[in-house]
């Protein structure tokens, strides 16, 4: 039987709802527009490895998230908005418009799955939830650390490679062929990124220049998180499909 895999993302807001479509800026309408692109890819991505995908909306019902962490069989934390620093202790230094809602709802998902011990994947925002729920911090503005991180920011390419990362656990990559260098070619559309990592937590990619782009949780069953979106390139590179393929074999 396939797994049903939850997908935690939110392409639409529904403070929009009653809205005329000529009522909604257009860089709003543009922010929609590409998570909307993202969640339709990451629900491809999951078809073709065997899995169905389940779009998770959010709710502040706490019941209602602990009956989707039950019947779900795996969940992916899709990308999106940036986290409120509130999370992680920290005043706003570069952070760019944060979802409450969203932040609330996929913390205490995320939570109510572990406890289920059922696999989960990060992807880009899902990979600062995951290290920011578990006690970790973000650089909020990774230009302001090193202003050769602007080059990370790249959403106008996402079926193309922007940098490669350092793959340093190659075993959660079955697809990648290990070279005596392990390196990686990835996609880039992110301007935070993981700091400090939560206890528990190891890095399974990072950048020449020292950014971690990966993470996992090697005491639990199968907790993963890239920053990259594997789901633009999963089509056409047999690596990123396996991404997908790992929380599937995982969730059967």
């Amino acid at each position: 039987m396939k797994p049903l895999i939850g997908i935690a993302s939110n392409p639409f807001y529904r403070s929009y709802a009653d809205e005329a479509l000529s009522d909604i800026e257009k860089d709003q309408l543009g922010y929609f527009w590409l998570l909307s692109r993202l969640t339709e890819k990451i629900c491809s991505s999951v078809r073709s490895a065997g899995g169905i995908p389940v779009l998770l909306m959010l709710t502040e019902d706490e019941s209602e998230i602990e009956t989707i962490a039950y019947r779900i069989d795996g969940l992916i934390l899709a990308g999106g908005e940036d986290i409120s620093p509130s999370f992680y202790g920290e005043q706003n230094k570069g952070t760019i418009s944060p979802n409450l809602l969203r932040d609330r709802f996929e913390i205490t998902l995320l939570k109510k799955t572990m406890k289920q011990e059922k696999p989960i994947l990060g992807i880009c925002r899902g990979n600062q939830v995951i290290n920011v729920a578990l006690g970790g911090t973000l650089y909020q503005h990774i230009p302001d650390v090193k202003p050769g991180w602007a080059m990370h920011r790249r959403p106008d390419i996402m079926k193309d490679y922007v940098h490669s990362v350092e793959i340093l656990k190659s075993d959660l990559f079955p697809a990648f062929h290990n070279d005596e260098v392990s390196m990686m070619q990835v996609n880039s559309m992110h301007h935070q990124a993981v700091d400090i990592l939560a206890p528990g937590l190891e890095a399974i990619a990072v950048t020449s220049d020292g950014l971690i782009e990966g993470l996992y949780m090697p005491e639990y069953r199968y907790l993963t998180g890239v920053q990259w979106h594997p789901e633009c390139l999963s089509s056409s590179d047999e690596i990123q499909a396996g991404i997908f393929a790992e929380i599937i074999r995982a969730s059967m």
